[in-house]
């Protein structure tokens, strides 16, 4: 049986750091393989939690065992004439660092990408952090609609027996927020939004053809239908960003065995399904979008060798 990367589903640490880098040219696989095998052996000596998730070329290139219908992320662009997208920014490497101790995680990234330096170029880093009991800057608790912790497992890795066995479809985005827009919204509004209490996150029984939830709780028959099964589910490991200038958003991130439940949630999102908008996107919008693959602890063995 494969085995997941840990950082996947272990408790996440306060501070947190994504760096997104691609090849230069000329860049050497050899120089690149040494490199994420010294920040494998820094994370495990500082008790780092490290996921190193790649893209469809440089895992191709690296010569792993490729899992089924890993495609690079396309921009999507909504089909209501309103002009928002969800921007695809697709890049070969992700880092995602994870530690109570904000100096050792910033050390580790940062040895990585000096040593990566020549060969792949950083095109671009979040550092966040988890705000209050799991909240979005929204106000809102994120993370509600996750399965059991006992069932991830069975969720975001792929099975035994298929291409990337012990793997993990990545889908990492950085979405920014209009929070002075989305403040001056009744609370009852935004609770229709997103399709479940502000206080404690309880799920709407009535949910509006517009709400976020309506286009991500996939079922077997209408999405957020209680009535039926869930289906195609992800576990989500989002956290909260600001920048200096202001901004401020939220890190998505988010495991599932396959790719496919990711591109159909965003297709739902932006109306490309012939649905309406989901109005969330009216206050909030990915300015990065990369779809990435987490392999197993063997198959990384194998590549990095």
């Amino acid at each position: 049986m494969a085995t997941a990367q840990a950082a996947i589903f272990n408790e996440m640490g306060q501070h947190q750091w994504y760096v997104h880098l691609s090849r230069d040219d000329g860049a050497d696989l050899g120089a690149i393989k040494t490199a994420i095998n010294d920040l494998i052996s820094q994370c495990n000596e500082k008790n780092i939690n490290l996921v190193l998730g790649f893209g469809p070329t440089l895992l191709a290139d690296l010569g792993a065992d490729m899992p089924n219908d890993f495609q690079s992320f396309e921009t999507i662009v909504s089909t209501d004439g309103s002009g928002t997208e969800a921007k695809g920014t697709q890049e070969e490497l992700l880092l995602w660092l994870n530690s109570p101790q904000k100096d050792d995680v910033w050390k580790a990234q940062y040895d990585a990408r000096t040593a990566l330096a020549g060969h792949m170029s950083v095109a671009r880093e979040t550092p966040t952090f988890i705000y209050g009991e799991s909240l979005d800057m929204t106000g809102f608790i994120d993370g509600t609609g996750n399965p059991d912790p006992k069932d991830e497992p069975t969720v975001a890795l792929v099975a035994d027996g298929d291409p990337g066995a012990g793997g993990s479809f990545i889908l990492a985005q950085r979405w920014v927020h209009d929070l002075d827009g989305w403040n001056e919204m009744s609370v009852e509004d935004q609770e229709k939004v997103f399709g479940r209490t502000k206080a404690d996150s309880t799920k709407l029984e009535t949910q509006e053809e517009y709400s976020h939830l309506a286009h991500v709780e996939l079922r077997e028959g209408q999405a957020a239908d209680e009535s039926t099964p869930k289906r195609n589910e992800i576990a989500r490991r989002s956290t909260p960003y600001a920048f200096h200038d202001g901004t401020v958003g939220l890190y998505f991130m988010a495991f599932c065995r396959e790719q496919a439940p990711f591109r159909e949630r965003l297709d739902a999102m932006y109306g490309v399904n012939g649905e309406p908008r989901d109005r969330l996107t009216d206050f909030s919008n990915p300015a990065s979008g990369s779809f990435y693959f987490a392999p197993s602890e063997e198959e990384l063995g194998k590549i990095l060798k």
